[in-house]
């Protein structure tokens, strides 16, 4: 079996786009490349329209099969090809397009999509009936995980033969790292008139007045001197000085100022809760997951929450943040901010220090960080809904509370309600970081039997071997309904 895999970015170019729409896809591609691996050959493809027929006519012509595979929405599916076509996507909403809303362009309308595909590959059992609600009963669609769990074993080992540590030293090449520990964090908080003048700003009530200092991206007031002289330095003056002599400088700038992405050190102790996501999906509800915990832990020093976050912009989201934080009555827990890349060890280590992964979101397609961090023994505070349905519970840590709340998909401009997520009971959020907190502190034996589950869960859930299982049940499948 040959198999065609394309997803819109690549390994060069995610990087620079990292929390831009469909980035994600890139990354479960990745995920899934071993396992296809091991089922036959793999060609990645840069344009389909142009290489996919090709490929496919010389499998023909040496009597192979071949399959394109498409990690992306169906509207983004390469379609009219002669070679099967399969798109892989994620789906977090209760419904699927089946209506569109421009004439020219009937594939907003997935029901076409996926007729001429005639078959998908999901992500969880949600998606599956969604996708059956609109294409009938009879059609061809599973639900593959993505198949981490096997590529953590490392990782695994590692935290079952590491000593315990009190404290973790993550080093972080290129990033930021914002904490509200840190002796100077106060200065970067926002005033109260500076967010009296962002909001009023915001709903279009005064003009910007900006007269004594430069808004920066990251919403401080830094004075126009200053903002010049780091303007000439960087563009005048560092160009010209030797290479040796350039690099301490920019060191010395890096570490001066918070904002410029630089090499960091962050220490993490205590209960650790983290979450990982892209600050500009308003999907993730960041809000709720930082007002809880700060309200939780009002007087609890030793209680940390980490974000980790993934967007290129990051000033534009580390602001909005610190906005938020500096409305909140004062607290003494810790909150950590961390953009930037960090190494596989950096990554692991991490990890370590981590108790619990937490998940606040309105709805998922499968959620990466969250399998990863249960796949290692890790906990969830989550809640169970969308995709998480398939592998959340009390046995694997402490579930959010969350109903139904109309809204509308995506990519339809109309923002016409046609679909539901979840909105998340905020009250449950906050009782479920107390009471995680307090297992660690008062009950280590239910929190490592948690740990354990975790992992057992998660191997039957996105292990190699149950993700081959569906996909080799599934293309034979497949290869019976298009005969």
């Amino acid at each position: 079996m040959k198999f065609l895999l394309y997803s819109a970015m690549n390994a060069e170019t995610v990087v620079q786009n990292l929390g831009e729409p469909e980035y994600s896809y890139f990354f479960v591609l990745r995920e899934f490349l071993p396992l296809l691996k091991t089922l036959g050959e793999v060609v990645l493809v840069a344009d389909p329209a142009v290489e996919v027929d090709a490929h496919y006519a010389a499998a023909q012509a040496r009597g192979e099969d071949c399959v394109f595979l498409s990690f992306t929405p169906p509207h983004l599916t390469c379609r009219d090809l002669a070679c099967p076509t399969i798109p892989v996507f994620a789906w977090e909403f209760s419904s699927m397009p089946d209506e569109t809303w421009w004439e020219d362009r009937p594939e907003n309308d997935w029901r076409k999509c996926l007729a001429q595909c005639g078959a998908a590959i999901v992500h969880s059992e949600q998606s599956v009936r969604a996708v059956r609600q609109i294409m009938g009963e009879a059609f061809a669609v599973v639900s593959i995980p993505a198949p981490v769990w096997d590529r953590l074993e490392t990782v695994r080992e590692f935290l079952r033969t590491a000593a315990v540590a009190r404290s973790q030293l993550l080093a972080i090449e290129r990033g930021v790292v914002f904490d509200s520990h840190a002796p100077d964090f106060a200065r970067l908080l926002p005033t109260a008139e500076e967010i009296a003048r962002e909001v009023a700003e915001s709903r279009g009530l005064i003009p910007i007045e900006n007269h004594l200092g430069y808004r920066r991206k990251s919403g401080t007031i830094v004075g126009i001197t200053q903002h010049y002289l780091l303007h000439w330095y960087q563009q005048v003056v560092a160009p010209a000085l030797p290479a040796q002599l350039r690099k301490m400088l920019d060191r010395f700038v890096e570490s001066s100022d918070p904002w410029q992405a630089g090499t960091r050190q962050l220490e993490l102790s205590g209960v650790v809760f983290t979450s990982l996501f892209n600050p500009q999906d308003g999907r993730k509800n960041w809000v709720d997951m930082l007002t809880a915990f700060c309200s939780a832990f009002k007087d609890e020093p030793n209680a940390t929450l980490v974000f980790k976050l993934g967007h290129h912009r990051y000033e534009d989201a580390i602001r909005g943040i610190l906005m938020a934080m500096s409305r909140l009555d004062p607290f003494a827990c810790r909150v950590v901010l961390v953009h930037g890349y960090l190494s596989g060890d950096a990554y692991n280590q991490l990890i370590q220090a981590t108790h619990y992964i937490v998940n606040a979101s309105y709805g998922e397609g499968q959620c990466l960080p969250l399998m990863e961090y249960l796949s290692c023994g890790k906990p969830a505070i989550a809640p169970r809904h969308s995709a998480m349905t398939d592998y959340i519970d009390d046995s694997v840590g402490f579930v959010v509370d969350s109903w139904a709340d109309a809204t509308a998909w995506p990519h339809d401009p109309r923002i016409a309600y046609r679909t539901l997520r979840q909105q998340i009971d905020w009250q449950s959020l906050k009782e479920a970081y107390s009471a995680a907190y307090s297992c660690v502190q008062e009950h280590p034996e239910r929190y490592q039997q948690l740990a354990k589950n975790a992992i057992k869960r998660m191997q039957q859930h996105c292990s190699y071997s149950v993700a081959s299982e569906r996909m080799l049940g599934f293309l034979q499948l497949e290869e019976q309904v298009s005969a």
